[in-house]
């Protein structure tokens, strides 16, 4: 009824905005691409990890892991735990390939804000 009365009078309904595009996604040292629901690293990105690993040992500084989990922006506790699963399966994997635990930083953050891939960690360094 309200909606009827404002158009009488020459008003207009508000429209949705339509969602902008995301963006693309930041450079990564090293981006881990996990299968739907699934938080265990692929061999072929271990691989791609032990060797970072290696090579990170002999640099100085620190990393943050980004775990992401789900459609864009959802934070619900489902997209953040399994994306905290999935940042902790990679820290795993540095650990036990040289890099100190007080250097890796892992931060949970639900569903992806950029075009790339929905399931993934991505490896960047701390502050970057």
């Amino acid at each position: 009824m309200l909606a009827v009365i404002w158009l009488v009078f020459g008003g207009t309904l508000p429209v949705p905005a339509a969602e902008a595009p995301l963006s693309p996604p930041q450079s990564a040292l090293v981006r881990v691409v996990f299968d739907l629901d699934a938080s265990s690293v692929k061999q072929t990105a271990r691989e791609e990890l032990v060797t970072f690993a290696e090579d990170f040992q002999r640099r100085s500084g620190r990393l943050e892991l980004r775990g992401y989990a789900g459609p864009p922006y959802d934070t619900s506790s489902n997209a953040r735990r399994l994306a905290l699963k999935r940042a902790l399966a990679v820290r795993r994997v540095l650990i036990s390939n040289g890099v100190k635990a007080e250097r890796i930083h892992v931060r949970a953050l639900g569903g992806t804000s950029d075009s790339g891939p929905q399931d993934r960690v991505d490896v960047k360094l701390f502050g970057g």
